[in-house]
């Protein structure tokens, strides 16, 4: 090989080698941009989402007119209501399992009615079933019922409680919330129930609500 020919090679060699310093570096700088790219990206999705966690759940107006059902799904223990300590492991329990549901028009309850089974979680002999019915709302203000922005009503009054399809007890006092628009929770007076359900609430949820 001629000197004028290694001379060439020498400066393609180095120029390569420029060449491929400046793809490398281009490489490196396109990497930190997509990193930073991302990191941005993440930083701003963080925020946003933090914004969102922030921001309170649009609510609907208050409504006078609406309907709603859902499930009875509750567990009573065997004990007295003013039971201090309990043992979990050895209280009798009775599930409750069925279902409800409300009308409400302008203002006014047109219907609420619940119907569930009751027996004991071993499988006892002692199962039934229960009607809540002929609920008559406490209103001597004339105050319309209202579901609230949040979903949420509250109603207090009287009702009738059936056993097995018959009369049990009549004119029980009986406070029903619904929480917004997913739980519900009955509490039967406990005097005006003979204590049968041992002083404690009734619990439910919400699976379908109509406003109008």
């Amino acid at each position: 090989m001629s000197k004028t020919d290694k001379q060439l090679l020498t400066l393609f060699d180095c120029d390569m080698h420029r060449l491929m310093e400046r793809e490398l570096s281009a490489s490196r700088n396109t990497i930190k941009v997509t990193i930073v790219a991302i990191s941005v990206t993440t930083i701003l999705t963080c925020f946003i989402g933090l914004a969102f966690a922030q921001t309170p759940t649009a609510t609907t107006k208050p409504a006078n007119t609406f309907s709603m059902n859902g499930a009875i799904s509750s567990l009573v223990l065997g004990m007295a209501p003013n039971t201090k300590t309990v043992d979990m492991s050895t209280v009798q329990k009775f599930i409750l399992s069925g279902d409800w549901n409300m009308i409400v028009d302008k203002g006014n309850l047109t219907s609420f009615a619940a119907n569930f089974y009751t027996g004991p979680v071993d499988g006892g002999t002692t199962n039934h079933t229960h009607q809540l019915s002929n609920f008559r709302v406490n209103n001597s203000n004339n105050v319309p019922i209202q579901l609230t922005a949040d979903r949420s009503v509250s109603l207090s009054g009287i009702l009738d409680v059936g056993w097995n399809g018959k009369k049990a007890w009549n004119d029980v006092h009986t406070n029903v919330v619904i929480s917004k628009g997913r739980t519900i929770a009955i509490s039967l007076a406990d005097k005006d129930t003979q204590s049968h359900f041992m002083g404690q609430q009734i619990y439910g949820i919400v699976k379908r609500l109509n406003i109008q």
